[in-house]
């Protein structure tokens, strides 16, 4: 096994500077630090050998390698790469912002973690981790504090053979917006809130209609990647993303998700998973409750305080 975090974002929706996962979270640890000890006593407790794989985007992989540095002692190797960079485009000619390869800023973007598969397999490290006798990959956003190693679901994919597997949990009114799985044609699929139509989001937000969501930790094979990348069959639908420059002009970024990959790989399918594997830090709102005592911190790990009488957070 491999654990792959998706490092690419950065803190700006909540007032920061820098890589989103070098934000201090609790006790004066980042997520970073929190994901090291995880990992490490992982290691420690099952005698393996798992390492931390940081897919950075051109935004944070110079802080992250100075951060990085910090953890050459402990127990658990790191290794990172970047995902690609793509220039933006003008809404009104479709032409790309950018004129020459210089990274200026606002006129290139990262191409959404979809972008994964291609970038991992391009760094050589996909290559490597089956060379050394890895076979699968957990895959989460470094800023939820849920998605820790279960080594039930990689019992679960070992035992089923399956070569994608996607956690989703029960769908509430804060999740509204997030992604769920369809079945499209008989194929199993992942449907974003961006490639709903616009006469259709209210029946995408009903709780009653849509009743799971992707908390985006995924269980890939590794060796089924380098299979689909070869064959060049990740043709992962597209989002839309309209967004508007510093200067007002008006940009379009086409990004791809990850999960969206569901319907290529043999056996896909999605786990209902508890609540707890979905702790994401998107907010100083969150992030007020993951600092408070109703949680309780051991080996890197958020657990819910026993003493609180309700198993929901407010």
């Amino acid at each position: 096994l491999a654990v792959l975090k998706l490092n690419g974002g950065l803190g700006t929706t909540m007032g920061c500077v820098g890589p989103k996962s070098a934000i201090e979270v609790r006790d004066g640890q980042t997520f970073l630090d929190l994901t090291v000890q995880q990992i490490e006593h992982l290691n420690h407790v099952s005698g393996a050998d798992v390492p931390l794989i940081l897919m950075n985007s051109f935004n944070t992989d110079e802080d992250t390698g100075k951060i990085v540095q910090k953890y050459s002692n402990h127990n658990v190797s790191i290794c990172t790469f970047n995902q690609s960079r793509y220039p933006r485009f003008k809404a009104d000619s479709n032409l790309p912002l950018a004129r020459d390869p210089e990274n200026k800023p606002g006129f290139w973007y990262p191409p959404g973690h979809g972008d994964l598969y291609e970038s991992f397999a391009n760094s050589g490290l996909l290559d490597e981790l089956i060379e050394n006798g890895k076979e699968w990959v957990f895959v989460s956003n470094v800023d939820n504090l849920g998605a820790t190693v279960d080594s039930s679901i990689l019992q679960h994919m070992a035992d089923t053979g399956a070569e994608f597997v996607m956690e989703v949990t029960d769908k509430t009114k804060a999740d509204i917006k997030g992604g769920t799985i369809i079945d499209y044609d008989g194929q199993i699929r992942l449907l974003e809130i961006a490639q709903v139509p616009k006469a259709h989001v209210d029946d995408f937000k009903r709780v009653k209609k849509f009743k799971i969501f992707n908390t985006n930790n995924l269980w890939i094979s590794l060796k089924a990647i380098k299979r689909l990348v070869a064959s060049q069959r990740f043709d992962l639908d597209l989002i839309v993303n309209n967004k508007t420059t510093d200067d007002g002009t008006a940009v379009i970024q086409l990004e791809t998700a990850v999960g969206a990959a569901i319907k290529h790989f043999s056996g896909a399918h999605g786990v209902n998973v508890p609540r707890s594997r979905f702790l994401p830090v998107k907010s100083t709102s969150d992030l007020f409750l993951v600092t408070s005592d109703l949680y309780l911190l051991e080996n890197g790990q958020l657990f819910m305080n026993p003493k609180r009488t309700f198993k929901t957070v407010p």
